[in-house]
């Protein structure tokens, strides 16, 4: 096993505080009106069963599929789609497939290069079961955290493949447009369960924003609903 240095783990602690400092930011951002970016339309989970459903998104290098209108400093923005505003019912399993669009960039901390909080502790990679990569191998991350004081907290954190730096567009369908702008896709897929009904934050810790200037990385889309944040709402349906 592995003996990490006094440095390297105040390093995942700075870094976990700093993601929770974030996901209060949005909370309190989500709270106020109009949020922080704008409100997306809700993107319901497909019920398989009595409790289980299934949340198929995608992530891009730009916003030019999901958010077509959007002005030219918008249209380079990384973004999740169809949506970011997610509902998904409550006591279920829940399986989340993500095809990932984008190329990779290094994480902060490798903390989130592991898997967390799914069922098994694991995710499939083109059907290849794994439980973390390596720190300079996500596109994206996807992180469902608890707001502050939430009574039935949720951590989940999985990393999210990215596609080689030289992979050719291929003509594809993606959520049933063809289009030939972008290579073929690194599928990711995980499962967790979820409780009662109730809101959670979701976020990317891969730094994608504006790494010029503070917060290095998770400024811009990164801390825009409706691109690289939002909420995941638990309800009965």
């Amino acid at each position: 096993m592995k003996q990490h240095s006094s440095g390297f783990i105040i390093g995942i602690v700075v870094s976990i505080i700093l993601g929770f400092s974030i996901v209060a930011g949005i909370a309190l951002g989500l709270r106020a009106s109009g949020g922080l970016g704008y409100e997306p339309d809700v993107y319901r989970a497909v019920k398989t069963g009595p409790n289980s459903a299934t949340l198929h998104i995608g992530t891009f290098p730009d916003s030019a599929f999901c958010h077509p209108n959007a002005d030219a400093q918008k249209i380079e923005w990384v973004t999740y789609c169809p949506s970011t505003t997610f509902e998904v019912p409550a006591n279920s399993t829940i399986t989340v497939i993500i095809d990932n669009y984008d190329s990779a960039t290094s994480l902060i901390n490798d903390y989130f290069s592991k898997v967390h909080g799914t069922i098994g502790g694991t995710m499939t990679v083109n059907g290849k079961t794994m439980s973390q990569i390596s720190p300079d191998a996500p596109g994206h991350t996807f992180t469902i955290q608890s707001v502050p004081n939430a009574p039935h907290p949720i951590f989940v954190s999985v990393p999210i493949m990215g596609v080689a730096d030289n992979a050719p567009a291929v003509t594809q369908q993606i959520f049933g447009v063809t289009t030939s702008d972008y290579p073929k896709p690194n599928v990711i897929s995980f499962q967790f369960r979820t409780g009662p009904p109730g809101t959670y934050i979701w976020h990317c810790y891969d730094p994608c924003g504006n790494d010029r200037e503070p917060p290095y990385g998770f400024s811009g889309p990164m801390s825009t609903t409706g691109y690289m944040a939002g909420t995941m709402t638990v309800a009965n349906y």
